[in-house]
């Protein structure tokens, strides 16, 4: 990607601030500097299974109306459904998004980053550009929130650790779930997207690893929206700090790795319930579904539709083994069976993976936040590295 602008645009940017950041006028001015910034450490404990039976709520489909619209945040499938591979879209952008206005996630065969800002549903593919995607696009996996009454702190010359601990610091509560927007002015930033895969599968580390691509952006005026999730249940959630990133310009963003803040505003909201939205199937235990299925959904998530035999290959069991298996997954509604074969064209029946949800978009406040976009100004241009390489 070409470098463009100079430290003299950068200038004449800065000097815009006020008038395209007002949040920056009203936010209080917190004492985190790079080298004064210290943190008492929290005196609260908690169990994260225990705080996991009282937060996480699961929800079959994904109409979130049941739900108030504060207070909630709202995920679309499993982490470990994602992680161990699996890509294919399973609902909408318009029905993942139905319960919040800001938050982020990834598109049908992992895509590129997702980045939902105001309302908007934003992908920077795996070149670094950013694209405003129809409600139709199919998801995988989204995480999204309100952010109303947040607390706010005005955050100067630091780095991404020192806005982990700021985050840490307004909220003071290790077991919520932290709504997080940072927006402003950024010295560099560091950040990746990924190309669009194809099965059969692989898992999410083993795309990361051979395909992402990173870019470094010095200076960066735009917004990141994300993330803070306590150690839930095993491969419920994405524990820790995840942020998305979008210029001001919308143009160009992607998964953040490192950044540094010239000036901008913290904005975070607490969340004391979690609304795991599952595809169209009895999951209340998929929490609980014993290692040995976990490896068969695994399998059939990385290598599509596969006969008893081949997944008795391919798991070492007998065929009697994976024939239970598969008869304890159906029964759950995890697999579904083609009897057919692919297609219907003949050969043996072959099992896949479940992963079909129907829903609808909330109405209300929800609806009304997300029919209120906001409209993206125009900025001066910032330049841009490439950095990483991609598998040929």
């Amino acid at each position: 990607m070409a470098a463009v602008g100079s430290k003299s645009g950068a200038g004449g940017v800065w000097s815009l601030i006020p008038q395209e950041y007002p949040d920056l006028q009203g936010a209080p001015e917190g004492s985190y500097t790079q080298a004064s910034h210290t943190r008492q450490d929290a005196h609260v404990t908690f169990d994260a299974p225990l705080v996991a039976a009282a937060t996480l709520r699961r929800a079959h489909g994904i109409d979130p109306r049941e739900c108030p619209a504060a207070d909630v945040t709202h995920q679309l499938q499993l982490a470990h459904v994602l992680l161990d591979g699996g890509f294919d879209g399973v609902a909408t952008l318009e029905e993942a998004m139905a319960g919040g206005d800001h938050g982020l996630g990834t598109i049908d065969r992992l895509d590129g980053e997702l980045v939902i800002v105001d309302g908007e549903p934003w992908r920077v593919d795996w070149h670094g550009v950013a694209e405003l995607m129809p409600l139709e696009t199919r998801t995988p996996f989204v995480i999204v929130s309100t952010l109303d009454s947040p607390r706010t702190v005005r955050l100067k010359d630091v780095d991404r650790a020192v806005v982990a601990s700021a985050i840490e610091d307004l909220v003071d509560d290790p077991g919520a779930v932290v709504s997080v927007r940072l927006e402003g002015v950024f010295s560099s930033v560091l950040v990746r997207s990924v190309p669009p895969q194809d099965p059969p599968y692989r898992t999410y580390a083993e795309v990361c690893v051979t395909d992402e691509v990173r870019w470094e952006h010095k200076p960066f005026y735009g917004v990141f929206v994300g993330f803070r999730f306590p150690d839930l249940e095993a491969g419920s959630t994405l524990p820790g700090l995840h942020l998305h990133g979008l210029d001001r310009l919308r143009t160009t963003g992607g998964h953040n790795y490192e950044l540094h803040v010239k000036d901008a505003v913290l904005s975070v909201g607490v969340s004391r319930d979690v609304v795991m939205h599952l595809p169209d199937r009895t999951m209340t235990d998929l929490l609980e579904t014993p290692p040995d299925m976990r490896a068969v959904q695994r399998h059939l998530l990385r290598s599509g539709p596969r006969t008893i035999d081949e997944i008795s290959r391919s798991m070492g069991v007998g065929a009697d083994e994976a024939s239970r298996r598969m008869d304890w997954l159906s029964d759950r509604g995890f697999v579904t069976e083609l009897a057919g074969g692919i297609g219907g064209l003949g050969g043996e029946p072959r099992w896949q993976t479940a992963l079909k949800a129907p829903g609808t978009r909330a109405s209300g406040r929800v609806a009304d936040l997300l029919d209120s976009l906001a409209v993206p100004t125009t900025m001066p241009t910032q330049s841009s590295t490439t950095t990483g390489a991609r598998r040929p």
